[in-house]
This record gives structure tokens, C-alpha cells and sequence, in this order.
């Protein structure tokens, strides 16, 4: 009976060392996944602030934006009209030689060709207009240079 309870005690003695491995282990990955949660909530708390800086800097952006839109706005509104540029001074150039001359006038030609040019229709619609309105010598040379003058 002594070697049954030597033995009982020895299997208990056993046990319990194995239980305090088992809950030993137990507590080391315990540790490993509290320490875990703890970087990731860590992290989670970084993005978090970062998002609030972030967003707030995106606010203050379309703050600035919804300003400089509506300085613009009030700029618009206020500015005096702007000089003409040499395409609309021709374009009124050419207007005015058109209702004063007669259509016979190459220079009124030369300047309704470039507003027309200047307009963007085409060459050969330009053409037909010269050839139905006025009596040129040289057309093609006339739309040669009011095109090139156009820029087309």
C-alpha cells in the first residue's frame, strides 16, 4: 500500500506540475496578446489623431478656398472691363470697315476675311463670301495672309 500511495503521490505531484506549466504557458501568451491589443490599440489611437489632423487640415483648406472664391467673386464684380486684345480690335476693326466702306474696298475684304478667320470658320467659306461680295484680283493671296495672320 505504501508504493500505491507513493505512487498516487508521485501521479498528483506530477499533476500539479504539469497544471502549473500548462497555466505558466498560459500566462506568458496571456501576456504576448495583452501586450498585442495594447500595440494595436496604441496604433489605432495614432491614426485616430492623425485623421483629426488631417481632417482638420482639410477644413481649413475649403475655408480658404470658400474665401479666395468669394474674394474673387467680389473682385469680379468690382473690376473695370478689360482692354480689348488685338483679336477683338481687329474683329471691331474689321465691323466698323464693313458697315463704312462699300464691299468693293480690298482693304474692307482684307479686314472681313480676317474676322472671319478670326471667328474660325473655315477657308473656303471665307473664300465663297470674297468671291460673291467683292471683286478681288487676288483672293487666294488675301486669305493666305489673313489666315496665316489668324493663325490658322
Amino acid at each position: 500500500m505504501a508504493e500505491q500511495r507513493g505512487s498516487a503521490a508521485d501521479q498528483v505531484k506530477a499533476l500539479v506540475e504539469a497544471a502549473e506549466r500548462i497555466r505558466a504557458e498560459a500566462e506568458a501568451e496571456a501576456s504576448r496578446a495583452r501586450a498585442g491589443v495594447d500595440r494595436i490599440a496604441d496604433r489605432a489611437d495614432q491614426l485616430g489623431q492623425r485623421v483629426d489632423e488631417l481632417a482638420a487640415g482639410v477644413a481649413e483648406a475649403v475655408t480658404a478656398l470658400k474665401a479666395e472664391i468669394e474674394e474673387l467673386r467680389e473682385a469680379s464684380e468690382a473690376a473695370p472691363p478689360e482692354e480689348p486684345t488685338a483679336d477683338e480690335e481687329l474683329i471691331a476693326e474689321a465691323e466698323q470697315v464693313a458697315l463704312d466702306e462699300t464691299p468693293a474696298t480690298p482693304e474692307g475684304a482684307r479686314l472681313l476675311a480676317l474676322k472671319m478667320a478670326l471667328d474660325g470658320r473655315p477657308r473656303d467659306e471665307t473664300a465663297a463670301y470674297l468671291r460673291e461680295n467683292f471683286e478681288l484680283d487676288d483672293p487666294e493671296g488675301l486669305l493666305d495672309e489673313v489666315y496665316a495672320r489668324a493663325g490658322h
